[in-house]
């Protein structure tokens, strides 16, 4: 038993005699490279709502405000490559800024005008913009799908012819009549009145005067073998056509952006070839057969009568040019029942429509017109 304690103790003795000899740790060695990435670990809990997003116009979220028009809309775009293809969109006569010129050249002073009811714009306007989207939308007032609300749908009342209305319903034919339309005439005859005399070559409605022409009105009514019934066709007639000038010209878009849409262009012209924009013509309800503007032979009787007035206002001395595309007058007196027939030729020329906007209105004034020049 000593024997066994004995080595016991010398083994005591050696372990102590070694922790008594061991030196201090050294510095940690260079780390090593770093181990293949363990697994994801589960995902974590969803975290609380966030705030609400800015309020856009009475009090919608603005990103749903605006998608009403913009998100995805590549109609919004399709309209503005038509526009640019319009003369509206051309700008080319923004530049005619003063008062009563630019109520219907600016779009200043179209807005101006449509606020006041006045026939010119309050003022001559500065920094002039051309009509545009803005001129006859509400664009931005409501920052919803309303914003493409017409500026005004009012029936109008005609400036060259007093106490005249007219009414093409609550579409964009109201709003076209506010410019296109006969502006005020100088002098302006009477028939069988007295002699009158003109001092200037501009004697007329000005351009585009084609409320007077859908509407039936405004054109001196010479007695003769034809009746002259008064009033809008079925083309102006809004219980027939609600949609006015815009079934027509604003139809089916043709050639990309050429025709139709917001071109508002009846003849268009692509790779060099002139098409006639008639999808309008055969709509539900209307022609459904006409194949050009010749449909049941309108515009070439039409044209054919208005170049025998021409020839007739030529031969008599009032018209300064045989060409039937001039307007000008020429200056002297004459009576007033050929100064009124000049002012016939120059508002059914200038309409462009070769009548067909209001055939048997324009066929039956040309013939009247015509014989009565006959006279002289």
């Amino acid at each position: 038993m000593r024997k066994g304690w004995s080595s016991i103790a010398a083994a005591l003795v050696l372990l102590a005699f070694a922790a008594a000899c061991e030196g201090p740790t050294g510095p940690a060695g260079p780390a090593g490279s770093a181990g293949a990435s363990g697994a994801a670990g589960a995902s974590g809990a969803t975290g609380p709502v966030g705030p609400a997003g800015p309020a856009g116009k009475n009090g919608q979220d603005v990103n749903q405000t605006c998608i009403q028009c913009h998100a995805g809309n590549t109609k919004l775009y399709a309209k503005q490559l038509q526009y640019e293809n319009s003369q509206h969109g051309e700008g080319e006569t923004f530049f005619e800024n003063r008062a009563s010129c630019a109520a219907c050249h600016t779009h200043e002073g179209f807005l101006d005008r449509i606020a006041t009811g006045a026939q010119s714009a309050a003022a001559n306007v500065n920094n002039p913009t051309p009509v545009n989207c803005r001129t006859c939308h509400q664009i931005h007032k409501t920052f919803t799908s309303a914003d493409y609300a017409l500026t005004t749908t009012k029936p109008v009342a005609l400036w060259a012819t007093t106490g005249k209305t007219v009414d093409f319903g609550a579409s964009v034919g109201n709003l076209c009549a506010q410019c296109h339309q006969s502006r005020v005439i100088s002098p302006m005859p009477a028939l069988g009145g007295p002699i009158v005399t003109l001092t200037s070559s501009r004697l007329g409605g000005h351009h585009s005067p084609v409320a007077q022409i859908l509407g039936g009105v405004g054109l001196f009514a010479f007695s003769g073998t034809s009746t002259i019934a008064g009033g809008p066709h079925v083309h102006g007639d809004k219980a027939f056509n609600p949609d006015a000038c815009g079934t027509c010209h604003m139809a089916t878009v043709q050639g990309g952006a050429e025709g139709g849409g917001h071109t508002w262009k009846m003849e268009y012209e692509l790779e060099g070839t002139v098409s006639q924009n008639i999808a309008g013509c055969n709509g539900t309800g209307c022609h459904r057969t006409v194949e050009s503007f010749k449909h049941w032979n309108v515009a070439p009787e039409i044209d054919a009568l208005l170049k025998q007035l021409n020839d007739e206002l030529f031969r008599i001395g009032i018209k300064a040019s045989s060409d039937v595309t001039s307007f000008s007058a020429k200056a002297g007196s004459y009576p007033g029942d050929v100064v009124a027939g000049f002012i016939n030729f120059q508002l059914i020329a200038e309409d462009k429509s070769h009548g067909i906007h209001n055939p048997p209105y324009v066929r039956n004034v040309l013939k009247n017109t015509i014989t009565k020049m006959k006279t002289y």
